[in-house]
């Protein structure tokens, strides 16, 4: 084999081997759902999911209607996706839910082990009411990661980083102690854990992953997460 024949088969090698970490991403398609009748308005907006990794395409879908108060249909694909979000429009009317409802549903993170997405659900009525999610999914399998394979620490602490990390969140409570630890997963340089605020159903605390980062879970592969625990 000569030189030049090696050389050519070394950069085939290289530019192949991106195209086929490419192929374990999600691709996505945007989706827009207004409707107003009399005095109600409601609006959707989802980044959906229509290509990546079978497992968690299938916990994404799951969860987005979960997010949307739908059912879901035994098969979820764009053609049908639209019929979703009619039918979720269908249930906000029948539920008298308020004036108006706001869903954005989006993909704030992935890497090759897992993919994140966030929520937001604004009520408003004669007050103003939040809910938000973040979720992050295995790759390897699909679930949803639980807060224990996240943190490694005492719940405490983690009261005490979402305490350092409110920012200007109404907590409405006068110490760490008084909070509550809910859902938590992984976005670009921030670890988001959804915990209680006035005016909240759910509130996304955004704590900094340097600072977090002795009190999570070991990761060996480059990524957020490996599905396995330290050996120490």
């Amino acid at each position: 084999m000569t030189l030049r024949s090696l050389i050519l088969i070394m950069v085939s090698c290289l530019q192949a081997l991106p195209l086929a970490a490419a192929e374990n991403f999600f691709t996505t398609t945007g989706y827009s759902f207004v409707r107003r009748s009399g005095r109600q308005s409601y609006a959707v907006k989802v980044d959906f999911p229509v290509d990546g990794e079978a497992h968690a395409l299938d916990s994404v879908k799951a969860w987005i209607c979960d997010i949307l108060d739908v059912d879901e249909p035994q098969e979820l694909y764009e053609a049908n996706f639209e019929n979703v979000m009619r039918q979720s429009y269908d249930t906000f009317l029948k539920e008298d839910s308020g004036l108006s409802r706001r869903v954005e549903i989006v993909r704030s993170y992935e890497d090759e082990e897992i993919v994140t997405y966030q929520s937001q659900v604004v009520d408003r009525d004669t007050a103003t009411w939040r809910d938000e999610d973040c979720a992050s999914f295995s790759k390897k399998d699909g679930h949803r990661l639980s807060i224990r394979e996240i943190f490694k620490c005492p719940e405490r602490k983690i009261k005490q980083l979402m305490w350092q990390f409110r920012g200007d969140l109404p907590v409405g409570v006068s110490g760490p102690d008084e909070l509550v630890v809910g859902d938590a997963g992984y976005i670009d340089g921030w670890v988001v854990v959804i915990g209680p605020a006035r005016g909240y159903t759910g509130a996304a605390y955004r704590i900094r992953y340097q600072v977090a980062e002795p009190y999570l879970q070991g990761k060996r592969t480059g990524g957020y997460y490996d599905g396995e625990e330290d050996d120490e």
